[in-house]
């Protein structure tokens, strides 16, 4: 493996040259730079970073936390940001992290020891806790919030329009003759699920025939787990939905789980959506109906903000917008 020694050579520069390339450093002129630069390329010479770090008490990392890596929401927000900051030459550090944990500021001290990160991306849940923020903003740590509960003074916000993808999505059913639909909500701490059933209830107000029933609209709490109950009980009633909305595509896939246990056949007698277009909407057989969300947009975004500090980073909070993927979970509505 090449060297610095071996790149100084190639280059026919000191040393301290090299150093001050790898280091951005001005002292050095564009001619010089570009030959350094080319030697490096040529010898395939990777410099240690964390070793500049160290050496410079900089930090290229951005943390992230994740209360549930396994969930599909989370994964796609993880390996979108692995890809938005492999593209500015920084390292994404993710940890476990379990807030409702007695030792919960013991582990986030022990994260922040290990990496170093000075900025850090919070994702849904742990965006909405602001005793996180605190100890964050104690430390002296950047952070940008994704989908927020509530804004933090100081700390950019990246959202969807959660409400108008929830019409838009409620609003395909009725334009397929659906009239009662189900809807399984969130998490009632979030405020996507709050915005998502405001859409469901928006686009029924606005057709006639169709009517908001209490009875059809149950939390499941982001879990398929939990969302398997609700469905049980919706599907089982002699006046079931002819369609349903589950806020996240885990309950949708709950949905289909006790359709199929109770016969029923998606969307011949039930048409089933979804939201967040996580893989499991495209592996699952039909294939959902769901709303994709920007997670590629936002965490670039993200990214962006925390990596740069001039005016053009833009504005603190920004909305994203999604796109509606209609797949062959839902068609019109049976005859009864």
């Amino acid at each position: 493996m090449a060297n610095i020694f071996d790149v100084a050579k190639r280059a026919g520069v000191s040393i301290k040259t090299v150093s001050r390339v790898m280091n951005d450093q001005s002292a050095v002129r564009a001619a010089t730079r570009e030959r350094v630069l080319k030697a490096m390329k040529e010898l395939d010479y990777n410099p240690s970073h964390a070793a500049r770090e160290l050496r410079s008490g900089r930090s290229r990392s951005i943390g992230m936390l994740f209360g549930d890596p396994s969930s599909g929401f989370q994964s796609r927000f993880h390996h979108a940001a692995l890809q938005a900051c492999d593209e500015v030459g920084y390292f994404l550090a993710a940890g476990l992290f379990d807030e409702r944990a007695d030792d919960w500021d013991k582990q986030l001290s022990a994260f922040l020891a290990r990496t170093r990160v000075k900025n850090m991306i919070l994702v849904p849940p742990l965006c909405g806790s602001t005793v996180l923020h605190d100890q964050l903003i104690e430390r002296g740590v950047s952070f940008v919030l994704i989908s927020p509960t509530q804004p933090v003074d100081g700390a950019p916000s990246i959202s969807m329009d959660d409400f108008t993808a929830a019409k838009e999505i409620t609003s395909h059913l009725l334009e397929l003759g659906h009239r009662r639909i189900g809807h399984i909500s969130g998490d009632a701490e979030h405020i996507a699920t709050k915005r998502r059933r405001e859409g469901y209830e928006a686009a029924l107000a606005g057709v006639s025939g169709a009517e908001i029933d209490e009875s059809l609209i149950q939390p499941g709490g982001f879990s398929f787990d939990e969302a398997l109950d609700v469905a049980e009980a919706m599907l089982s009633r002699p006046d079931r939905p002819t369609a349903i909305f589950a806020s996240n595509d885990e309950m949708a896939a709950a949905v289909y789980f006790v359709a199929n246990r109770l016969d029923l056949r998606v969307p011949e007698d039930v048409s089933v959506v979804g939201f967040d277009d996580i893989p499991l909407a495209r592996t699952i057989w039909p294939p959902l109906t769901t709303v994709a969300q920007p997670y590629e947009a936002m965490t670039h975004e993200a990214v962006r903000k925390l990596t740069r500090s001039d005016a053009t980073s833009g504005p603190d909070d920004v909305t994203l917008g999604y796109e509606l993927k209609i797949r062959q979970s839902t068609a019109p509505a049976p005859k009864r």
